[in-house]
């Protein structure tokens, strides 16, 4: 599953035109490159759940669908919360594990590695976890020296072991009998992981190294997400030149000048003008200077 279904406030203006999944990076929507980590995986279906501007994210990611991938959409009408959207999509009739994970990241976790160790550990759950970074305090999981996960949230308040702290990353496995206790309506973490723990149910944590960035925190944050990529490639993408990543139908004038910026499909650079670290939306006219961190689309800039 590929969670998918937020408002994306965080990001307005830009989630006025696209929802934060569908947004442009590196000219691919940002869940494309979850759907492409866990293709190159191994995984072949999916279910993405939807809300806020629903027809535009199914649009985007069909366009970018690859042929080996079957794509299923599951519309909230009202949002349902990170675990009562689970529950609504997912049908473990067949007692296969679900995998899920968040549409807004660049992540590309070992995902091999973390199914063997769920299936070993017979876990209800597996977290794919990194370190806490030294100023966050809210949201720690925590583990003992096995990589069992013992406190969540702060709870339980003495678990009798020695803890790790780590970060969860948006990245999951449920196994089949996990469905039963996910909430109609709620959260995840507090409706469903919070109880398996207090039970004893086993919850297992993999750590997982890769680089791990959330474009959906701040529009620095998705700026930032997009440049890496002229830094550090996505498998399979164009490192770009001088330029940036400029997509190839993309009209730049000829006394244009354009340095490591995304330039997307169908845009338009006038003469003159200067694009230095900045993204320009697909179908987006520039017709004065953007520089250092401007974020263009067809009607607006942030």
């Amino acid at each position: 599953m590929i969670v998918a279904a937020g408002l994306g406030t965080r990001l307005l203006p830009l989630t006025r035109e696209l929802p934060k999944p569908g947004l442009p990076v590196g000219n691919r929507p940002l869940a494309w490159f979850a759907l492409d980590h866990l293709r190159r995986s191994g995984v072949h279906e999916f279910v993405v759940n939807t809300h806020h501007l629903a027809p535009e994210l199914q649009r985007e990611l069909e366009r970018e669908q690859p042929a080996d991938v079957s794509l299923r959409f599951i519309h909230e009408p009202e949002i349902l919360g990170t675990g009562g959207g689970l529950r609504n999509a997912w049908s473990p009739d067949d007692g296969e594990d679900f995998l899920v994970m968040n549409g807004k990241l660049l992540f590309a976790p070992d995902i091999a590695r973390a199914l063997i160790v769920h299936r070993e550990t017979e876990a209800i759950a597996t977290m794919v976890l990194r370190p806490l970074p030294s100023n966050e305090s809210f949201g720690a999981v925590e583990i003992d020296h096995a990589g069992r996960v013992r406190r969540l949230l702060g709870e339980p308040h003495d678990p009798g072991v020695p803890l790790r702290r780590m970060m969860f990353t948006g990245v999951h496995i449920l196994s089949a009998r996990a469905h039963r206790d996910l909430p109609t309506n709620g959260c995840v973490i507090r409706d469903a992981y919070r109880h398996w723990i207090d039970r004893g149910e086993i919850v297992t944590g993999v750590l997982d190294d890769a680089p791990w960035r959330d474009l959906g925190v701040t529009i620095r944050h998705y700026l930032d997400g997009n440049l890496s990529l002229l830094d550090s490639p996505w498998p399979g993408m164009n490192r770009g030149d001088q330029h940036g990543l400029v997509d190839p139908s993309a009209e730049i004038s000829a006394r244009a000048v354009v340095s490591r910026s995304i330039i997307g499909p169908h845009a338009y650079i006038a003469p003159n003008v200067r694009v230095e670290r900045s993204v320009v939306w697909p179908h987006a006219r520039v017709t004065s200077d953007l520089i250092n961190g401007v974020i263009t689309t067809r009607g607006q800039r942030a």
